[in-house]
């Protein structure tokens, strides 16, 4: 799924959009008990968690494969497209939050040194570079390494297994459904828990009945908070990621943490004007 910090309503994206980053927390309602499955029930979801546990096996061993994947609500959309390896791959993001209208890429090298490329909001966000030097650091690859401020932010999601960590599945049963072409397609259909910065949904798996592997995911969120849909395609396709001939390290930068953490989307809140008292001059 998606590699952004989840960002909060106040900047009108739901709070389910950018899960896979951490960000902006939100108080969750525990999700309302289900009935007790009768045996038909429990027999269907033990037949379709089997299917889904299947399913990720067999792409977690693939060399590689290429995805997009989109959000939406509130009237904001996020778009990610990229490619995972075993131990290296890219991400593309399309995203508005409060720093303004995000747009960047992340190379995650097989050295596991992630590059960041991206405009000014985005290097405000992610990197936690001053608004007043951002326009200086936009368009120029900077190298981020394991122990950086934002290095956890940055690198999650892009190899196979964090990415498919990313769609979560309490299947419940599954169906026969047809793609574009006529291609059928096993469904496994069933929930996502409530987390702190989500509240709980219902989603589903589409796999190849041949090779078990995805070809999309969708989920759409409790409370009107938002939908996601991934498509996945070129299994067995291991990404070319090259290192920048020409990188700046992310020490040698002047930053310092947002407030709400690396990548959460959230500009620091102004402290309000103190009202002078009655009688005094300004």
């Amino acid at each position: 799924m998606l590699g952004a910090a989840v960002i909060a309503a106040a900047v009108g994206i739901p709070v389910a959009i950018l899960v896979s980053r951490g960000g902006a927390s939100s108080v969750v309602t525990p999700p309302v008990a289900s009935p007790t499955p009768n045996p038909s029930q429990r027999a269907a979801a033990a037949q379709a968690s089997a299917l889904y546990a299947q399913a990720l096996t067999a792409a977690e061993k693939s060399a590689g494969f290429r995805y997009t994947s989109t959000s939406s609500g509130s009237g904001a959309t996020l778009t990610v497209t990229g490619v995972s390896g075993q131990d290296d791959g890219s991400q593309v993001f399309n995203q508005t939050t409060s720093f303004g209208d995000e747009k960047f890429t992340l190379l995650l090298a097989p050295d596991q040194t992630v590059y960041f490329q991206g405009n000014a909001a985005a290097a405000e966000d992610q990197l936690g570079v001053s608004a007043s030097a951002a326009s200086e650091v936009a368009g120029q690859w900077v190298s981020v390494q394991i122990g950086d401020g934002p290095y956890k932010n940055l690198e999650v999601g892009i190899t196979v297994g964090s990415q498919l960590s990313e769609s979560p599945l309490d299947a419940t049963s599954t169906e026969s459904v047809s793609a574009s072409g006529g291609t059928q397609l096993t469904r496994i259909l069933g929930t996502v828990p409530a987390t702190a910065t989500a509240p709980a949904g219902t989603a589903h798996l589409d796999i190849s009945p041949a090779t078990h592997l995805p070809t999309s995911y969708a989920v759409s969120y409790g409370d009107g908070a938002g939908t996601e849909t991934e498509t996945f395609t070129a299994w067995g396709t291991a990404p070319s990621v090259t290192a920048p001939s020409a990188a700046v390290a992310w020490p040698t930068l002047t930053t310092s943490e947002p407030p709400d953490g690396y990548g959460s989307g959230q500009t620091p809140t102004p402290a309000p004007t103190p009202t002078p008292a009655a009688g005094t001059s300004t």
